[in-house]
């Protein structure tokens, strides 16, 4: 069937080109799969071919080539309209041409090295890693320790010596004033040094004598308040979030994959399976409904389709791997086809400009590469660098306090040495 180039590449679409190539085809007879991931391929009930993004990229990639070419769209489809065997049964349709032969594959067509020897394949237009979809459980990230994870271990060490430090410069302001609260045994000016800042919240006006310990206290407690207000909110991200876990399978007897792909040999081979209990499914909503019902554990598939379905039911389900890397999908052509060449550099202009992502965006749906579900990560714990100016101030400004105090002592002391004169 001919499908009108201006339905999917639009008004552009060039119909004359300069270049002409007569030993090359004037027309192209185009086998194309029929899937249920309408996405890549569309072909209607009535056997005809309506787009898809693989198709999509396949006329842009005519679009962009030296010389015309008429492609002429052929569905690998039965009397029924059904798929009419596998990606492998579909390649066969070109496998005994001459490679002069005007004939091609296009659509979702996996490049392996299986394949290679029999077919020319130009570079992929798009990856297909091999991933796992499995069910996903929701996990509230909390434990017994989990209050302290809104800071990290050395900001906590560097809270308790802060502490420490201004009720050891309290301990000798109020000391050197004579304040009798501190004029107290070794062993329990230790103790008070370490308990002070603590028993700070609840002090009277009537326990601190020297006013340079009254800003040093306020300064800190000031400091205490703002650590105290971030460790709050913290510690509510830390209660709060809300992580995906994947759900793996304890055994891969009971597992799935795409109908009419290589992907039941790589789960036999790889995954200790005997491939008896495998099932073929040919859809997202297959996928789903085997999922929710329990008939499979885990769907092995390659990633365009991995990212397809959780575009649409990313909230119970994950993608695991890459489990294998795979070229891509790519366009096929008979052994030694001179046309390869061509479509090879037509598909790097192609890819390499603003109309891939265009094209994933309108037949996708979704935002590249934001394709696959979202999972909060666990909030970060703050350290040192978070709070280091609030520190270095209320250090510098207890210094400050100790030396005014000290300069007021010796000035007084110095006047009470002056004797009156007598007359």
């Amino acid at each position: 069937m001919l499908l009108p180039m201006k339905d999917i590449i639009g008004p552009e679409w060039k119909i004359t080109k300069q270049e002409k190539v007569d030993y090359l085809c004037p027309e192209l007879l185009v086998w194309v799969p029929k899937t249920g991931f309408t996405e890549l391929v569309k072909v209607n009930q009535k056997s005809q071919l309506e787009g898809g993004f693989s198709i999509a990229i396949f006329c842009y990639v005519l679009h962009v080539l030296p010389f015309n070419i008429q492609p002429i769209f052929k569905p690998f489809v039965n009397a029924k309209g059904e798929s009419n065997g596998t990606y492998d049964d579909l390649l066969k349709q070109i496998r005994n041409q001459p490679s002069e032969s005007c004939q091609a594959v296009v659509g979702d067509v996996t490049v392996r090295a299986s394949r290679t020897p029999f077919y020319d394949f130009t570079i992929p237009y798009q990856g297909a890693e091999l991933y796992m979809l499995v069910r996903a459980t929701h996990e509230w990230n909390q434990t017994l320790w989990t209050f302290l994870k809104p800071f990290t271990w050395r900001l906590w060490i560097v809270i308790v010596g802060a502490g420490i430090y201004i009720g050891f410069a309290v301990a000798f302001l109020e000391y050197r004033v004579g304040n009798p609260k501190f004029k107290v045994p070794v062993h329990q000016k230790v103790v008070m040094i370490i308990w002070f800042p603590i028993s700070t919240f609840f002090f009277y006006e009537g326990k601190i004598l020297n006013k340079n310990s009254k800003v040093v206290l306020i300064t800190w407690l000031s400091m205490i308040f703002i650590i105290v207000q971030i460790f709050t909110a913290t510690l509510s991200s830390w209660l709060t979030i809300d992580q995906l876990r994947p759900k793996l399978p304890s055994s891969f007897e009971n597992v799935g994959y795409q109908y009419g792909g290589y992907v039941d040999n790589y789960i036999t081979q790889n995954y200790n399976c005997s491939g008896k209990h495998l099932m073929a499914l040919k859809s997202i909503e297959e996928y789903k409904n085997a999922l929710s019902n329990g008939s499979i554990s885990a769907i092995f598939d390659e990633l365009p389709y991995i990212d397809l379905f959780l575009a649409k039911y990313s909230s119970d389900y994950m993608k695991v791997g890459p489990l294998n890397q795979q070229s891509g999908h790519a366009f096929a052509f008979p052994h030694d086809s001179p046309l390869v060449n061509y479509f090879t550099r037509a598909v790097v202009n192609v890819t390499e400009s603003e109309i891939m992502m265009k094209m994933k965006e309108k037949y996708f749906r979704f935002d590249v590469p934001n394709g696959s579900q979202s999972n909060q990560a666990l909030p970060q714990s703050l350290d040192i660098h978070s709070f280091i100016g609030l520190f270095i101030f209320t250090g510098i400004l207890t210094i400050v306090a100790i030396i005014l105090s000290e300069s007021s002592i010796r000035s007084t002391s110095t006047k009470n040495k002056i004797l009156p004169i007598s007359t």
